[in-house]
């Protein structure tokens, strides 16, 4: 019996699986947002594990700019949007594939240039051939992007960005 009841337990078996799951197949965007799903959502797990160290090392900056400390999960994924603006893209693309449109940003997030506001914000693009007249993934040339005003992005390169924020958490933190 599989149980996943920690954070090491989450990363290994829901995280990397997703992870390399996309990586394998760039065009899948079902995939890729469950990539984004558990990329984000590691920051519950990691801030139920070592909650009391995080609220007193983490702070993040309010809508009034004042520098509040973390005091919950949700400030956690705040003060780790602001340092990390990669991963507040992941959190809107996680959030828009399951809200499908996002409501204006509530206090204390901060959004990077680009900030999904709702599913369609994530597609695949570059298709070379009808969906449906071959197997599903036998030549698929698209990759999954977020759309942005300022330019697309390659959803790869975001998951990759997280990822490595989180190992380098994980390494500076001896989490």
């Amino acid at each position: 019996m599989t149980r996943i009841d920690t954070y090491t337990k989450y990363k290994q078996d829901i995280v990397e699986p997703d992870f390399d799951e996309f990586m394998t197949n760039r065009g899948d965007l079902r995939k890729a947002w469950h990539c984004a799903g558990s990329l984000f959502h590691l920051h519950d797990w990691v801030y139920e594990a070592y909650k009391s160290a995080i609220d007193r090392k983490y702070t993040f900056v309010d809508d009034n700019d004042q520098q509040l400390c973390v005091s919950s999960h949700v400030h956690f994924a705040n003060s780790l949007g602001q340092a990390h603006p990669d991963f507040q893209l992941i959190r809107g693309i996680a959030n828009a594939s399951k809200h499908l449109v996002l409501h204006p940003v509530p206090q204390g997030r901060t959004n990077p240039p680009g900030m999904p506001s709702h599913a369609a914000n994530a597609y695949v693009s570059g298709t070379a051939f009808q969906p449906g007249a071959f197997q599903g993934n036998a030549f698929q040339t698209g990759d999954v992007k977020l759309e942005r005003s300022t330019g697309h992005i390659e959803f790869a390169v975001l998951a990759q960005s997280v990822l490595n924020m989180w190992n380098q958490l994980f390494a500076t933190e001896g989490w």
